[in-house]
């Protein structure tokens, strides 16, 4: 049986969960030009950059979500595999509904870099649980 503030961490992990959710599929709603052009480098950097930052606070959010719903009894590993299958299923999800905007396109390599995202964000909770001197930011995570 769950504590009442049990309860109230997951709602509050799920509620800023949804929150970032909402906000990425508000940013993928956004209108594109539909011109064709080549864009310049910095361009592609500051966009490619932005999927890869969305989607790992996306996965650190799903993490810490299904953590706390699952509880201490399933490990860490498999909490973090599913909240990767997660990020990458909401990526995937994204680039579905991008297809569906105006000026705007569906890529798989933009899912490809929702995954890397997702994929650094796995790494660095692997180091904490992993890392002995890293103990203190068990709590955090």
């Amino acid at each position: 049986m769950r504590t009442y503030s049990d309860k109230l961490v997951i709602f509050s992990r799920g509620s800023a969960l949804v929150a970032w959710m909402a906000a990425i599929f508000f940013f993928s709603s956004l209108p594109g030009s539909g011109v064709a052009y080549d864009p310049p480098l910095w361009y592609m950097f500051e966009r490619k950059g932005a999927h890869v930052f969305e989607f790992a606070i996306l996965m650190i959010l799903a993490f810490r979500f299904f953590r706390s719903l699952f509880g201490s009894h399933e490990s860490w590993g498999r909490v973090s595999v599913l909240a990767l299958a997660f990020a990458f299923m909401y990526g995937a999800l994204d680039e579905v509904h991008q297809a569906f905007v105006f000026g705007r396109g569906s890529r798989l390599s933009d899912v490809g870099f929702d995954v890397l995202g997702a994929a650094l964000a796995f790494g660095m909770i692997r180091s904490i649980f992993s890392v002995p001197s890293l103990k203190e930011f068990k709590r955090m995570v």
